[in-house]
């Protein structure tokens, strides 16, 4: 089990809250399990794909009214098959193929004041791929 150290904003009150994510990155299973604790509850993502486990993570703390501030929660945050159980993602740009430059940690830390969920995130990510094909 790996753990990453997060920084939680309070998307009400704008103050940051430090954290700590515990990954078992398919060690103990076949699937990515994520739990955070905040309020002295703990919050668990699963899934077979990394991103998607992150995505359930954030969404659930978006609903508690906390943003996550990692690369992960940027709106252009994607992540090929090949990656699909590391924390490694591609932050793309439209009309652009995602290189080997553009992979970067899930996990490290990015400053964010406006926090997208899952559905908008996925909503980029469509649109993207509709740009290369122009």
């Amino acid at each position: 089990m790996k753990n990453y150290s997060v920084i939680l904003r309070n998307i009400n009150s704008d103050t940051e809250l430090s954290s700590v994510v515990y990954a078992d990155e398919a060690e103990t299973s076949e699937q990515i399990i994520l739990k955070i604790m905040i309020n002295h509850n703990y919050i668990l993502s699963k899934s077979e794909q990394y991103l998607t486990a992150y995505q359930q993570l954030r969404d659930q703390l978006l609903n508690l009214g906390y943003g996550l501030e990692c690369k992960g929660s940027l709106l252009n945050a994607d992540q090929s098959a090949m990656m699909a159980y590391i924390p490694k993602i591609y932050l793309v740009k439209t009309e652009k193929q995602a290189r080997l430059e553009d992979i970067t940690n899930l996990w490290d830390y990015h400053e964010l004041h406006y926090f997208p969920d899952s559905a908008e995130q996925n909503a980029f990510i469509r649109e993207w791929q509709k740009s290369l094909k122009k």
